[in-house]
This record gives C-alpha cells, sequence and structure tokens, in this order.
C-alpha cells in the first residue's frame, strides 16, 4: 500500500510540473509577440529615417478636374493641297450654312502632239466619294477659268479671292447617289476642249519657260442650286490612287485629224495627276442661318461656359478645353519628378433624338495642342501606334461618349520648364470630312471627365 501511495504522488506532481511550464512559455510567447508589435515600425517605412527621400514614390489617382469648353471658330485657315475637297453647299439646323468651293490647275497626262485636230466632244470624269445634301432636284456645275497664276510652294487659305476671265462653262450634274461612290461622266460643249488645245505650242512643261500654267492657269468649280434651301456637297479625290490603277478625275477631249476622220485620238487633262497640282478650297461657315432654338453663334469665341459644345468639319468650329487643376498639380510637383502612369478623358456627346444619334454622329474626333514651337498639331499620343488605336478618339455609342489616352501629352506638359506648352487642349473634325457633334460640356450634368493616375518620386 505505501510503495503504491508513493508512486502515485510522484506522477500527480509531474503532471501539475509539465502543465505549470506550458502555461508560463505561452504567456512569455505571447508577451514577447505583444512587445515586439508596439516596437515594429510599418513594415514599408523600416529604416525611413536613415534614407534620402528620393528613393520613396507616391502614386496618387485622381478624377477631380474642372475642365472648361468653349465654342471656337478660326477664319480664315489655310486649305491648299487638300486631298479630298468638297464643292456645294450643306445645311445644318444646328451649324447653319456651309459653302465650299474648290480651285485646282490641271495637268498635262502626257506629251502632247502637234496636228491639225477637229474636237468632237469633251467629257468631265469624277470619282465623287461622298454626295450630301438634296439629289431630287437638279443641280448645275459651273466651271470657270482662273486669271492667276497658282504655285504648288504658296498658301492658300478659305477666303483667298479669285480673279477669272471671261471664260466658263455651266453643265448639268447628272442624278447622284447618297450611300456609295458615284463614278460620272458629264459630257461638256466641244468649245471647252477647243479652248485648252487653241495654241498648242503652250502644251508643256517647263521649270524655268512659261508653260501650259501660265496658258490655261486652272479652273475654279462651284455646284449652282436653284435656291439656297435645296443645298448639295460633293468630295473628290484629287490625289491619285495606287489602288485604283489609274486616274480617276480628269478632263478628257476626243479629237480626229481635219483630213483624216479614221485617225482618232484623245488627250487627258488631270485634276489628280501623280505629281501635285496646285490647289485650294475656299470655304464659308455661317452659323446665323440655324435653325431658331438651335443657333449658337452667340457662343463662337465668347467667354460663355454653355451646358453644350460644337465641334464642325471643314475647318469649322471646335471645343477649346481648359484643365486649370494640371497646373495647380504641376506647380506642386516642381520640386520633385512626376511620371504619368495613366490619363484617360471622355467627352460625352450630346443626342437630339433626330439630327443627332449614335449612327449619324462622327466615327472620330481629334485632339490637338500648341506644341513647343508654338504650332498646332495632334497630340503626341496620336502617333503611339500605326493604327492610333491607343490615342482613341471614336465614338463609344455603348457608353455615348469618345475616349482619349492623352498621359503622353500630360508628360510632354510636365516636362516643360519654359512655361510654352499650355494645360489646353481643342477637340476638332477632320478638314476631310462634313459630319459634325454636339458634347456635353461645363454645367452638364455628364460633364467632360479626365481621370489620371501619377506617380511622384
Amino acid at each position: 500500500m505505501t510503495n503504491y501511495f508513493h508512486r502515485s504522488e510522484n506522477i500527480s506532481h509531474f503532471t501539475i510540473h509539465i502543465f505549470q511550464i506550458k502555461t508560463i512559455s505561452l504567456i512569455l510567447l505571447i508577451s514577447g509577440l505583444l512587445f515586439l508589435a508596439s516596437c515594429e515600425e510599418e513594415p514599408t517605412f523600416i529604416g525611413k529615417g536613415i534614407l534620402p527621400s528620393s528613393d520613396f514614390v507616391s502614386v496618387l489617382s485622381t478624377d477631380t478636374f474642372n475642365i472648361l469648353s468653349y465654342t471656337k471658330y478660326d477664319y480664315p485657315l489655310q486649305t491648299d493641297n487638300q486631298s479630298a475637297p468638297y464643292i456645294g453647299t450643306y445645311y445644318d439646323p444646328y451649324f447653319g450654312t456651309i459653302k465650299s468651293e474648290f480651285v485646282s490647275q490641271i495637268r498635262l497626262e502626257s506629251q502632247w502632239t502637234d496636228g491639225d485636230y477637229l474636237v468632237d466632244s469633251v467629257k468631265l470624269v469624277l470619282r465623287i466619294l461622298s454626295v450630301s445634301g438634296s439629289t431630287s432636284s437638279p443641280k448645275q456645275l459651273r466651271i470657270t477659268e482662273i486669271d492667276k497664276v497658282l504655285n504648288v510652294d504658296s498658301s492658300y487659305y478659305s477666303n483667298t479671292t479669285v480673279d477669272t476671265t471671261g471664260f466658263g462653262i455651266t453643265v448639268d450634274l447628272p442624278e447622284l447617289r447618297t450611300d456609295t461612290i458615284n463614278i460620272v461622266e458629264i459630257n461638256l460643249p466641244p468649245s471647252f476642249g477647243e479652248y485648252l488645245i487653241r495654241d498648242q505650242e503652250k502644251l508643256f512643261y517647263s521649270a524655268s519657260d512659261e508653260d501650259f500654267r501660265n496658258y490655261f492657269k486652272g479652273v475654279y468649280i462651284r455646284i449652282l442650286s436653284a435656291t439656297d434651301s435645296d443645298p448639295l456637297l460633293i468630295s473628290l479625290n484629287i490625289k491619285q490612287a495606287a489602288s485604283i490603277g489609274d486616274y480617276s478625275d480628269y478632263f478628257i477631249v476626243y479629237m480626229r485629224e481635219k483630213d483624216d476622220n479614221a485617225s482618232i485620238y484623245n488627250f487627258r487633262f488631270l485634276l489628280d495627276p501623280t505629281k501635285e497640282n496646285a490647289c485650294f478650297s475656299r470655304v464659308q461657315h455661317d452659323h446665323t442661318t440655324a435653325s431658331p432654338g438651335k443657333e449658337f453663334s452667340n457662343l463662337v469665341n465668347k467667354p460663355v461656359l454653355d451646358s453644350l459644345s460644337y465641334v464642325q468639319g471643314l475647318n469649322g468650329v471646335y471645343t477649346k478645353l481648359i484643365i486649370p487643376g494640371l497646373e495647380l498639380m504641376k506647380s506642386d510637383t516642381l520640386s520633385g519628378r512626376t511620371a504619368i502612369n495613366k490619363a484617360t478623358l471622355y467627352i460625352p456627346v450630346h443626342y437630339d433624338g433626330e439630327g443627332y444619334t449614335n449612327t449619324t454622329l462622327p466615327n472620330n474626333i481629334y485632339l490637338r495642342y500648341y506644341n513647343s514651337s508654338g504650332v498646332k498639331e495632334l497630340i503626341p499620343d496620336y502617333y503611339i501606334d500605326d493604327y492610333h488605336e491607343y490615342f482613341g478618339g471614336i465614338l463609344d455609342t455603348a457608353n455615348n461618349r469618345y475616349k482619349f489616352n492623352i498621359s503622353n501629352f500630360i508628360q510632354e506638359y510636365f516636362n516643360d520648364k519654359e512655361g510654352i506648352i499650355k494645360p489646353e487642349l481643342e477637340v476638332f473634325q477632320s478638314s476631310d470630312e462634313v459630319k459634325n457633334a454636339i458634347l456635353k460640356a461645363n454645367n452638364s450634368k455628364s460633364p467632360v471627365k479626365l481621370e489620371m493616375t501619377i506617380t511622384k518620386f
């Protein structure tokens, strides 16, 4: 009995002792962890006090910029050597009336061969890229000889005066379709061809002597409508396209020898030569003719912050954006370096349910700025890739807005220490496009928005 009693007592004492050791160890472990936690700095800032501040970065995101939108219009603008000039008149109830006329040299296709010719007929062949406006009533084409030599090295503007000689013709335009490219042949009177070849000694080109361009200086082409309320606007492609394989815009004179009826010839005078003609467009925008209640001429070039701004084709009105917050941000970061990780500009569009819907607005619009040389050009983001996918500018019909990536422009603005580049952009339409857009702006419920993520070093 005694032996058994002592054995049990020793086992109980040993068990209690192990329990006490485990308890004390657990308490010490918890205390140690609490001590370490109370003494430890934030993991990412250990040693901060002994490192230079330049070793740390701050990543910031913001979309709180207040962007100001104004409707602007510059006149006159340089319009020489356009690839797709417009001819005629176009009316829009918001933007008013556009009138465009075309002035161009014509070029001999090949070397002329002298002969005693009789002109049988003359045709004007045109490849019309687009047709806008009324095609239901007859229209006429007016072609007049200009009286001043043009030069490919000279600048011509949308208001350049056109002096003409006493020679000109008026012919009927054929019926045109608005949903396709129109290739038309227009019959001209034989007298037009006779006039072109009246002095065969002038049918040559020369870099030093007076040549065909001095003899027949060029054509002034307009569309005449029966009334101002019946406008028609067409566009041409006067740059020869290699994909077509031949010229598509030219005058062709059909001739035969006077003493030999079997000897038939034709000769072309080109509007779209391989070597360019000097040419320009005369373009007038009259915003005051817009429909009552839709007119915005009181906003153009005025310090007025309206809920809408406007973008027009054919070098018409454009929207100027001013972003004062960028200037404040730049001044706050002059002491360090700033990297623009991402900058996205959203410009919502306005639909009226009639003429302005997601199917009638331009597919693309563009952004330009004054570069470090003080010249307007497309922002650098446009040139990031060959197809301009990074830049964007495409209408997002799901969200009813245009979207642009502009991080390179803003980076260039931040890097400009001379203050030449401004926190300003211009939203504009291509000079070769007639479609217009109405944009939401300023105090609109969904105004222009800029989202940015930057890193400060």
